[in-house]
């Protein structure tokens, strides 16, 4: 297992080499480590999205290593380009290590009224049912305004998109202004520094350009993470872990190279097939 997913690890890089991709959305979870070090493992998954073929694929997978390097790394292969959509959670070092001044940030919108939630039980500030009222609120105004961007931009209504995005930032920002008085400091800061993040799908919609507005892919992609390498008993080393996740996830987000790469590694690429032929013979009425 160990050398073939070194070998497809190689055989993936080569291929991804300046693709180019123009969407990216990374994301990290942690597996169970064996090694006397660390409790856990950080594992870490980019893929790059196609919008126009909804298709995606796998740019890295990494294990124990930082974002800001498997960020340079992807630059430096030339697998991303400078104005890519990095689309993800609030992580900041995930953000910081993708986000330059040409590459703007799509919040996943499905994980603001949790974030949002923890921030307002954490100021602990107003009871829950202010709290679900406020999370219910700003919820409603992102997926309105996704609704909007769906409805009009087929139609090429790029006022209507930009009347909504401006009322929805003019919305929530006076919920941070009131949050703020309200003794809700940590939402009001999330809020108004998420604000940008948060319209970037409808602002790129403006200018013809489709960027998704969740990270949906690369969380089944952590599924099938979990299914493979988060059971309660489980626990890797992280080469065994690395070169696991390598087979795994090529094999779920690029079958084709998968297909190739075993074709190319056990030397069957012209699909031979082994013939034989059987025969039954009877010997004084038996078989």
């Amino acid at each position: 297992m160990t050398e073939c997913g070194r070998k497809l690890t190689e055989f993936v890089s080569s291929r991804i080499a300046g693709s180019e991709a123009e969407t990216v959305i990374p994301d990290g979870t942690n597996c169970y480590s064996q090694d006397e070090d660390r409790e856990y493992h950080d594992v870490r998954v980019t893929l790059a999205e196609d919008t126009e073929t909804a298709s995606r694929s796998v740019l890295d997978v990494s294990v124990n290593t930082p974002w800001s390097e498997i960020a340079d790394t992807l630059d430096t292969a030339e697998a991303i380009t400078d104005d890519a959509k990095v689309v993800s959670d609030a992580e900041k070092s995930l953000v910081g290590a993708f986000q330059t001044d040409t590459r703007d940030h799509q919040l996943d919108l499905s994980h603001v009224p949790r974030t949002l939630g923890y921030k307002l039980w954490d100021d602990g500030a107003l009871s829950l049912e202010d709290r679900n009222e406020i999370i219910s609120e700003v919820s409603g105004e992102l997926f309105h305004l996704k609704s909007s961007v769906e409805k009009h931009r087929p139609q090429e209504e790029y006022s209507a998109i930009r009347e909504r995005i401006a009322r929805t930032k003019e919305r929530i920002g006076k919920t941070a202004w009131q949050l703020e008085q309200l003794s809700s400091p940590k939402a009001a800061s999330y809020l108004r520094g998420g604000l940008d993040s948060m319209v970037t799908f409808a602002e790129d919609a403006i200018d013809g350009f489709e960027v998704p507005w969740t990270s949906n892919p690369v969380e089944r992609a952590m599924g099938e993470v979990a299914k493979r390498c988060k059971r309660d008993w489980m626990q890797w080393s992280e080469e065994g872990l690395d070169t696991l996740l390598q087979l795994s996830l090529t094999k779920y987000a690029n079958p084709e190279y998968y297909r190739e790469f075993f074709d190319e590694f056990l030397q069957r690429s012209t699909h031979e097939k082994i013939r034989c032929s059987v025969s039954v013979t009877t010997n004084g009425g038996e078989l």
